[in-house]
């Protein structure tokens, strides 16, 4: 018996690495998986890979810091597919390439972080959160914070902001829709192993955390389906860090 036989389910940033493990896991255990990303170029390729392994999954591009975009993609999976229990918020970004410290970090970084990071997790939340409230049968709501938010990190002033506001978010949510048997939760990433990733990332990746390897998507992935299953339905408001132990002191983060 899979565990999402029935379940619609709408996954932000589904073109990408974590959010595609994760619309990947969840079509593979049953669900029928609604592939939300800016593209649809970045939907057909999680589509593609879904139905040649025999599940069932619908493109939904959309901007996710566009409230109404976020709105229709979610009222479009409900038509399509009969209906939502699970949303998970994946999408984001950091300022990788612009870090600087806020004192000198520009209105256009600024704003594109937590437009995408906060605003996203927000619109998403509040689609979901009404569709699942009206239908009385329950839900899941996910979305993906960071560990920067729990311990701070420098040049990245934006980020924790935009990250640390979903672990808020997390917890006044879970209190609005227990009501209507909607867990909410969020996931705490380290730093994940990316396809192609250089020499230096690589080694950085295995050396910010305690348990000698490399987190890869799919520990975060494996993290969302448990918060997802009945197995986790007394589980409201945690953000669920999964990241070999690094926030316990930000190891090789200064």
């Amino acid at each position: 018996m899979k565990r999402f036989n029935d379940k619609i389910a709408f996954i932000t940033g589904a073109g990408g690495y974590i959010g595609g493990t994760t619309a990947r896991m969840l079509a593979a255990e049953g669900a029928k998986v609604a592939v939300c990303d800016i593209t649809e170029e970045a939907c057909a390729r999680t589509v593609q890979a879904i139905e040649e392994a025999g599940g069932r999954a619908l493109s939904v591009p959309a901007d996710v810091t566009n409230s109404a975009c976020v709105d229709a993609a979610i009222q479009r999976t409900v038509e399509a597919l009969g209906g939502l229990d699970i949303m998970v918020h994946v999408a984001g970004g950091s300022a990788r390439q612009d870090m600087k410290c806020l004192a000198d970090q520009s209105d256009e970084v600024i704003l594109r972080i937590l437009g995408v990071n906060l605003l996203g997790a927000i619109w998403a939340s509040r689609a979901a959160a009404r569709i699942m409230r009206d239908q009385g049968r329950g839900g899941r709501i996910i979305n993906i914070s960071s560990i920067v938010a729990l311990n701070g990190l420098r040049g990245s002033v934006d980020y924790a902001a935009s990250k640390g506001g979903i672990i808020a978010m997390t917890r006044a949510l879970a209190k609005e829709m227990g009501e209507y048997g909607v867990t909410v939760n969020s996931v705490a990433p380290g730093v994940v192993q990316r396809p192609g990733a250089g020499a230096d990332d690589s080694d950085y990746a295995l050396k910010t955390n305690f348990l000698g390897r490399k987190c890869e998507a799919k520990d975060i992935a494996e993290t969302v389906l448990f918060l997802c299953s009945d197995a986790a339905g007394f589980v409201t408001g945690q953000t669920w860090a999964v990241d070999g132990g690094r926030s316990l002191g930000m190891k090789g983060s200064d």
